[in-house]
């Protein structure tokens, strides 16, 4: 069944860049770069996640070096083209890529219009190359900066004229931390300026209550995880009657704790509700994993090939890339 779901055509709606390119790579660069490594962390140890976390801190461990690249405009180019190539073997013809673009401005001294330009320029390049059909979620992290950072990113975009690639906004991070009260409605400002679509990572640490907000404070189109939903009745029909989708990711789900070993995976729960879903990796190079084995695990979960035998035309139907036939 491996092969038979490999060689299906995929869309992608949740993956992070820096969780997408090969672990080989990163160290590579790292190396390469003579950049200083956190004390205590093993670069052939630690930059991969293939057990549950007790958190979701220590399942973003690797994030201590992933923020520490790319260095230079080919450092980019090199980390675009893993990843492309990562989703090409697992014949993924469309995928909406997340990047904060914040770090790689900081990490190279660039303007944020020049860092957004960048990584653009590289995922067009990249998207030709290996004809997958792509855009850019640019991501916010959650903290006091949220707000200035969304600012940043916005005024970026409409400087260098509003590019197509960008498609999308993200709030990412620990929910357990504040943001600025008013992140919100800048979200909700953004969406209806630009068109940009919304999606939050929100009820992936056990909370239904962040699911509730994303949708009525931040107008999300999409839900990142949202694993907490089938605690409650109310959030599920929500979900149902505003037609909003959550991005389930199987595997990703169990390494960060947010389904324990010893509970089956709520997405049984959402199909019996019709909560709309999409299948995702989420940072599959990370877990020494694939869409593929998120498929796998999936249906190890439900047994429900109905479900994965119609999962693209969900992909397509909830996409917010354009003209995806």
């Amino acid at each position: 069944m491996k092969q038979q779901i490999k060689k299906m055509n995929k869309g992608e709606l949740h993956v992070h860049l820096n969780g997408l390119v090969s672990t080989e790579l990163i160290r590579a660069l790292l190396i390469e770069e003579n950049i200083e490594i956190p004390t205590g962390f093993d670069l052939y140890k630690d930059l991969s996640r293939t057990t549950p976390s007790p958190d979701l801190a220590t399942y973003l461990k690797p994030w201590q070096v992933l923020r520490l690249i790319p260095r230079s405009q080919g450092s980019l180019r090199l980390i675009v083209d893993s990843a492309f190539k990562n989703l090409k073997a697992q014949n993924v013809t469309f995928v909406e890529l997340r990047s904060s673009v914040i770090y790689i401005a900081l990490l190279n001294n660039i303007s944020v219009p020049t860092a957004l330009y960048w990584l653009l320029s590289e995922i067009e390049f990249a998207s030709v190359k290996y004809n997958i059909k792509a855009g850019l979620i640019m991501t916010i992290s959650r903290g006091d900066y949220a707000v200035d950072h969304l600012r940043a990113l916005l005024s970026a975009y409409t400087d260098i004229g509003k590019p197509a690639l960008v498609v999308g906004l993200d709030l990412a991070g620990n929910e357990d931390v504040a943001i600025p009260e008013n992140t919100g409605l800048l979200f909700c400002k953004a969406k209806n300026d630009y068109g940009l679509k919304i999606t939050i990572h929100a009820g992936e640490t056990g909370n239904p209550e962040n699911i509730k907000e994303a949708i009525f404070k931040f107008n999300a189109d999409r839900i990142g995880h949202g694993t907490a939903a089938y605690k409650s009745q109310e959030i599920m029909k929500i979900l149902t009657d505003k037609n909003i989708c959550l991005e389930i990711c199987p595997i990703s789900n169990r390494l960060t704790g947010a389904v324990s070993t010893n509970e089956s995976h709520p997405v049984s729960t959402f199909i019996k509700m019709g909560v709309p879903f999409v299948i995702c990796s989420d940072n599959p190079s990370i877990h020494n994993s694939s869409i593929t084995e998120d498929y796998l695990e999936f249906y190890r979960e439900t047994n429900n090939d109905a479900s994965i035998q119609n999962m693209l035309n969900a992909q397509k139907k909830y996409t917010f890339l354009r003209d995806i036939n």
